[in-house]
């Protein structure tokens, strides 16, 4: 007897980016709930609600008590553009039940001591970092983008954007970009010649999800248009400082035509790096390979015989420059995870104040209110 094989049909969420780890973790919220659950994608955050993608619309949706309660709790749980959701109807309106497990995300930190993280997207696949050809590349910032990228545990690619505008210094910049990129791929584009598009719009595979980062008048707008072929974003001018405007003023998703998704989140001109070493030992992988080489472990890289990496930069295998950069942002990140870490104790101490306030409160109940 013969078999009728029918092929399964994609899900409605497909093109924008679900995927059997995304349907899991679904499935895992679903089965637990009172409520009947559909999945969605948040479009777009604001306070205390939501836009998210449903099959077949796109709705508003406030937050269920239960996320309310969490994202006083830490703000960082909070629905942010990227999340995948479960959504279930409370009369006329959406609420959102639950977030689910995110992979993937950019998240910028706190400043002050006691401040919380801001996640800028999540659910990322690869993080596009712009650098304008005409105006630098600015290593340091482009370091400190790298180390952000690896942190939240997406894979950066690198894009000299404006490549028309460099003329004759276009090598040398692309050189310098690469050389503060070791492994990572690097494109060559210009959204006004066509330069390098084809390539990169190859690149962007259907369901992938990305996010373009950069500072103002980088040209991620321009670039997303001309990648797109159709006018997606709106564009601004260069000011007479050759600092952009903020074109992107929130948080939004777009599908392009090839059928990648690209979080539009708005441009970042200050990036203190992530407390998690990950991200700056991956950034700076050639100078910690090197580290691994020294003879003694505890080794600061000055005047230690068999220091692997004084004797890469005697030889010139390594710029001295890189090494006190990267020096500098462990430090950074050392600071900022030390911070963390103070917040959360100063948290768990206010949790654990309010419970010893109730536990006494319910013992005086029990005394007769004496």
């Amino acid at each position: 007897m013969n078999t009728r094989v029918t092929d399964t049909p994609p899900h409605p969420l497909t093109a924008l980016g679900w995927n059997p780890r995304v349907a899991a973790a679904f499935d895992s919220v679903a089965h637990g709930s009172e409520h009947l659950l559909v999945p969605g994608r948040v479009s777009a955050a604001r306070r205390g609600g939501s836009v998210v993608r449903v099959p077949g619309d796109e709705v508003p949706a406030d937050h269920s008590p239960a996320v309310l309660k969490d994202t006083r709790t830490d703000p960082t749980l909070a629905p942010c553009t990227g999340d995948w959701v479960a959504l279930r109807r409370s009369g006329d309106a959406w609420l959102v039940e639950a977030v689910l497990e995110r992979s993937g995300t950019l998240v910028r930190q706190g400043i002050a001591k006691d401040s919380y993280d801001q996640v800028l997207a999540a659910n990322v696949d690869r993080v596009l970092i712009c650098e304008a050809a005409d105006q630098g590349p600015n290593v340091g910032r482009l370091e400190r983008f790298l180390s952000l990228v690896w942190a939240g545990g997406a894979e950066p690619v690198v894009a000299v954007t404006k490549a028309e505008l460099a003329g004759d210094r276009l090598p040398e910049v692309v050189e310098l970009v690469r050389s503060v990129s070791p492994g990572i791929e690097v494109h060559v584009v210009s959204a006004h010649t066509g330069q390098g598009l084809d390539a990169l719009a190859e690149r962007m595979a259907p369901g992938s999800t990305w996010v373009l980062l950069g500072t103002s008048g980088a040209g991620k707008s321009s670039l997303v248009n001309a990648v797109a072929g159709q006018e997606l974003m709106d564009t601004g001018a260069i000011r007479g400082d050759k600092r952009g405007r903020h074109t992107t003023t929130h948080r939004q998703l777009l599908v392009l035509p090839r059928g990648a998704v690209v979080l539009d989140i708005p441009g970042v001109r200050r990036i203190d790096v992530p407390g998690e070493a990950e991200g700056v030992d991956r950034t700076f992988a050639d100078v910690t390979e090197l580290a691994e080489q020294c003879r003694f472990r505890d080794c600061v890289h000055e005047t230690e015989p068999g220091c692997a990496v004084r004797a890469a930069i005697d030889e010139g295998e390594l710029d001295l420059s890189r090494l006190e950069r990267w020096n500098r942002l462990r430090r950074e990140s050392e600071r900022n995870r030390a911070r963390g870490d103070a917040r959360l104790r100063s948290e768990q101490t206010r949790v654990w104040k309010a419970r010893t306030k109730e536990g006494r409160e319910r013992g005086r109940l029990k005394r007769g209110g004496r």
